[in-house]
């Protein structure tokens, strides 16, 4: 199945964020590079968590493997931060890790 404009535009949207605003982030002893998000206080994500959490936007094909999961932790400038979810958007590409705030 080949990929949409629009899925194709996505990615290519997020490759570009990420070389602006993007951070590189630890897990293990492997680097990806990642953008970072607040959610908003009326995000259903956040519903059922007593932790502020925030979204980690980065192209599946940067994770190592095996790639970052629920419990997991990652960090960033040496601050960890424990996965609460991840999701994968198999149509652009693109994975979804949401983090706990320390």
């Amino acid at each position: 199945m080949s990929a949409t404009l629009a899925q194709i535009a996505l990615a290519e949207g997020l490759t570009t964020l990420i070389e602006v605003h993007g951070s590189t982030w630890t897990f293990g002893a492997a680097l990806f590079a990642g953008v970072a998000s607040q959610l908003r206080p009326n995000d259903p994500r956040l519903l059922g968590s007593a932790d502020r959490l925030f979204e980690i936007r980065a192209l599946m094909s940067a994770l190592p493997s095996p790639a970052p999961e629920r419990g997991n932790e990652i960090s960033r400038d040496g601050t960890p931060y424990r996965i609460a979810r991840v999701d994968y958007d198999l149509s652009t590409q693109i994975a979804t890790i949401l983090v706990s705030v320390p």
